[in-house]
């Protein structure tokens, strides 16, 4: 199949650059190498994809404009503030942003369709699910899940030959049975739950993207959201599992790493990408950044200059 990606990826940044009708920019926040398996057939019109994920991320997802992103979790989740228990599928809105964090070993079937696909397929799409994320989330039946699963086993599983017409149609069968099933989802007794300390994350981690390569402490953070230190730290440890100050480091961290990705073919030293990220001292800093990602910066600079 010409248009069958199959990556393992080390760098979010370089499995971003292989994505078609979404973006996903994410922080990782889990030590540990980081491995994303990502298996994607483009089926005209429709994006289909397999991706795993082994340690914790936090992730922004962003649908292009004219394409709608459907996320089968095969693994539990929390979706802007909701929690996802494996089987869910979640509907993403064209041009909007949702934060997600997922566990360890994530595992989703994932689904990309332009608007006019869906128009043509005659797949009708309830308006609820758009409105929002507390509507636009979806329990499958097993039956169901199993055949998302079977489809991707057939399109990614490396035993023979797929007719590619027939994973269409099969697929595009599948999602309108569970947009059906969606569409019925606003007289459903049972809404998912919200996550305790989730709005309070989400405003930090915002605070924390707003001040781009200037260090900030809890107190500063909780200072601006207006709480005290001991109800921020409660806030991230009951949503992620971790305290303030490690969420910190590992965004200013994560930023280092993007620098480098952006700085691969240039002259741009790791000492340069530090200080851009207000790391002052480098010894720190360079065992630091091996604690978080399994390799030293001067190790990620070389792999990804050679990638480049």
């Amino acid at each position: 199949m010409e248009n069958l990606i199959a990556c393992e990826f080390l760098d979010i940044d370089h499995f971003r650059e292989k994505l078609c009708g979404w973006d996903t920019p994410a922080i990782q926040i889990e030590p540990g190498q980081l491995s994303i398996r990502l298996h994607s057939l483009d089926l005209r019109g429709v994006i289909f994809s397999d991706i795993r994920v082994n340690r914790k991320v936090i992730d922004q997802s962003r649908p292009e404009f004219g394409w709608i992103k459907f996320v089968i979790n095969l693994s539990p989740a929390i979706f802007c503030g909701i929690e996802v228990a494996a089987g869910h599928l979640a509907v993403m809105a064209p041009g909007r942003e949702y934060r997600s964090f997922l566990v360890e070993n994530w595992y989703s079937i994932e689904i990309v369709v332009s608007a006019s696909t869906l128009a043509d397929e005659g797949i009708w799409l309830a308006p609820h699910l758009l409105s929002g994320p507390e509507h636009a989330t979806i329990p499958l039946p097993a039956e169901l899940i199993g055949i998302f699963r079977g489809l991707a086993e057939a399109a990614f599983g490396g035993i023979g030959s797929v007719d590619e017409a027939c994973l269409r149609s099969a697929l595009l069968r599948a999602l309108d049975r569970a947009l059906r099933i969606g569409a019925r989802g606003l007289q459903m007794p049972d809404r998912p739950r919200r996550i305790e300390g989730y709005e309070l994350t989400r405003k930090m981690i915002r605070y924390i993207e707003s001040r781009f390569g200037r260090r900030v402490t809890v107190n500063e953070v909780a200072g601006e959201l207006e709480v005290t230190p001991r109800a921020l730290h409660y806030a991230v440890r009951s949503t992620l599992g971790m305290s303030p100050l490690d969420l910190i480091l590992a965004f200013r961290l994560n930023h280092v790493r993007n620098e480098l990705w952006d700085a691969r073919r240039s002259d741009a030293s790791v000492t340069t990408a530090a200080l851009a990220q207000d790391f002052g001292h480098l010894g720190r800093f360079s065992q630091q950044y091996r604690t978080l990602f399994g390799e030293l910066p001067s190790e990620t600079l070389c792999r990804i200059r050679q990638l480049g």
